[in-house]
């Protein structure tokens, strides 16, 4: 039968209009707890630290059978997911729906303030806004109600993040995360507290795009995943590698809302990649630098890094910005990122009596993290491990890829990584353990040895900075964005200067998680070890990085209205006055 013929047969039988029933939802919702009690590595954190324990499913079973709708269901899962409190750990719904009103906001000084205003949409002859005015209401309902309410359907490891990336949902609404963002209506009344403290009112139109989800109907759509390639590879140019990217991916989720859309650019009077929070993976930093900074790289947008120097106090001061850890391949001829950076610390070394390490906002990413640390660490230094969920397909895939690769006759090398791997793994599994115990990642390049997997220990590079140093953090230091700045900080390398990270402490990936729905839902594989235990207040003593972040040495806060009116200026005195002070402790 013609596939056109069954699908026409399939939409006589099961009307378009038709709700998922209640046997359905409680289907896919035993299916997505399924797959955290199988692949999700930080169970027992989540149960003895937060007290949410994802076991015990029973009651929202009870609320699943009694829910009213398709998009309640949705909130439903949204709202378990979301209680694990995990930046790597989202919920999914098909909707791809996203609407804006044409301005961004953050929270400053604990006020949600506006951040810009598209003129293109928002003209300042009818919508007098301005950069510092406070969001007061939308649609009646004020915006710390609508960050309770938002809050519940998205959070991250860190409580902070949680309330700036739930403000950003009240201008910004994407179905995906916000299920009832199908049901908004054509416009919104807003009202805006001025800086001048007068209060205005304005209808402002929502900028849809995408196809809104109401319904999904009983009819399951299947969709194929794409198994691992392993037959009919070609061992010579196979990388065996490639199966430990998902243990590997210290990254925020591709899909995030934070990086979709479009804002106004003030300096450039037009639309621009959106990228909220403000500087979320952007190359350039959120602040503006001195008068005196010489800028070297970030001109030109070949460039994966920012640096450049300036002078304070009669010292000479570097800076060096890393936007994530995932430096695109370098098209031909051009130098890669690890020959960028090497270059940069040359001169640094040479040239400058300090140097500020720069990794706000920072979107994570992999190992690259590790190529900077050899260049910042000027001894021999311990880097992080994982505690991984055991899984049979894990463990079968590894097991099959070893014996291809001493078929193959791959490096040794290769070899004692899949056999350190799989020793763990399988014992883990045998015992019944949640995660293995830690497992060194990112070991060194060193010349005849690519990668040891039996070791912590790392070397530095042949070129590297021996200085002083800070490195700059905030909530928004995400995953590999944490780990890095944690790493420095265990190994006594500078103080950070900043706020507390975000707390993403793991690997991530997705996965379908619901037959009928269509959803997806992303997991946290792994669990990251630091050196030594730390007691940080509100966490038992731990190893871990998820939840607790890494916290700041010298507390600065980038989030003050003073710092959105200024472009920053409080907050680059106040590391400024840091690295100077560092410097000279240093030479005492």
């Amino acid at each position: 039968m013609h596939f056109r013929t069954l699908l026409c047969l399939f939409g006589l039988i099961f009307p378009a209009a038709a709700q998922l029933s209640v046997d359905q939802k409680a289907f896919d919702f035993q299916n997505l707890a399924a797959l955290y009690a199988k692949r999700y590595a930080p169970y027992e954190w989540k149960r003895d630290t937060l007290g949410f324990d994802m076991m015990k499913i029973e009651p929202w079973l009870q609320r699943v059978r009694a829910s009213r709708d398709d998009l309640d269901f949705f909130e439903l899962c949204a709202e378990y997911v979301a209680s694990l409190q995990d930046t790597h750990t989202s919920f999914r719904m098909p909707g791809s729906l996203v609407a804006d009103l044409g301005f961004t906001v953050d929270i400053y000084d604990g006020r949600v303030l506006v951040e810009q205003v598209n003129r293109l949409r928002l003209p300042m002859d009818r919508y007098p806004i301005d950069r510092g005015d406070e969001l007061v209401s939308v649609d009646g309902r004020s915006a710390e109600q609508l960050i309770a309410q938002f809050s519940r359907y998205r959070t991250h490891g860190n409580p902070r993040s949680t309330r700036r990336i739930a403000a950003d949902q009240i201008v910004f609404r994407t179905q995906v995360f916000n299920p009832r963002a199908a049901e908004l209506g054509e416009t919104a009344q807003v009202v805006i507290r001025h800086r001048s403290g007068e209060t205005g009112s304005y209808v402002m139109t929502w900028a849809k795009s995408g196809n809104p989800a109401t319904r999904i109907g009983p009819v399951p759509m299947p969709r194929a995943s794409k198994p691992p390639a392993i037959r009919g590879l070609t061992l010579e140019t196979f990388d065996f590698l490639e199966p430990f990217q998902e243990m590997w991916n210290w990254s925020v989720d591709p899909g995030e809302p934070l990086l979709q859309g479009t804002t106004w650019s003030e300096e450039l009077e037009q639309e621009m990649p959106r990228r909220y929070v403000l500087g979320y993976g952007a190359r350039a930093p959120v602040f503006q630098m001195p008068e005196n900074f010489r800028m070297r790289l970030g001109i030109t947008p070949r460039d994966f890094h920012f640096s450049g120097a300036f002078e304070a106090e009669g010292l000479r001061i570097g800076y060096l910005r890393f936007p994530n850890f995932a430096p695109p391949t370098p098209a031909l001829g051009q130098p890669s990122a690890v020959n960028e950076l090497e270059n940069e610390i040359r001169y640094f070394q040479q040239n400058t009596d300090g140097l500020v390490v720069d990794v706000m906002r920072n979107t994570g990413g992999g190992c690259y993290m590790l190529d900077a640390a050899r260049r910042l660490i000027p001894y021999t230094f311990y880097f992080f491990g994982e505690e991984i969920r055991p899984t049979l397909d894990r463990i079968n895939s590894l097991t099959a890829l070893r014996q291809l690769a001493e078929r193959a006759n791959a490096d040794q090398w290769v070899i004692q990584l899949y056999d350190a791997y799989l020793s763990q793994l399988n014992s883990a599994y045998r015992e019944y353990r949640g995660r293995t115990g830690s497992i060194p990642a990112c070991s060194s390049p060193m010349p005849g040895r690519p990668f040891n997997p039996a070791s912590f220990e790392n070397e530095p590079a042949a070129v590297v900075y021996t200085k002083p140093l800070i490195v700059l953090v905030d909530e928004f230091s995400t995953s590999a964005g944490d780990i890095f700045p944690a790493m420095l900080q265990d190994n006594g390398r500078g103080p950070l200067v900043g706020t507390r990270t975000n707390g993403a402490g793991g690997s991530v990936s997705a996965w379908p998680a619901g037959f009928y729905a269509e959803m997806i839902a992303s997991n946290t594989n792994t669990l990251v070890t630091r050196k030594e235990f730390r007691t940080i207040p509100g966490y038992p003593a731990s190893r871990y990085i998820e939840n607790v972040g890494a916290h700041a040495d010298i507390q600065l806060d980038a989030m003050t209205a003073e710092n959105l009116l200024t472009t920053g200026r409080p907050f680059v005195q106040g590391f400024t006055r840091a690295i100077v002070n560092h410097i000279r402790g240093q030479q005492q």
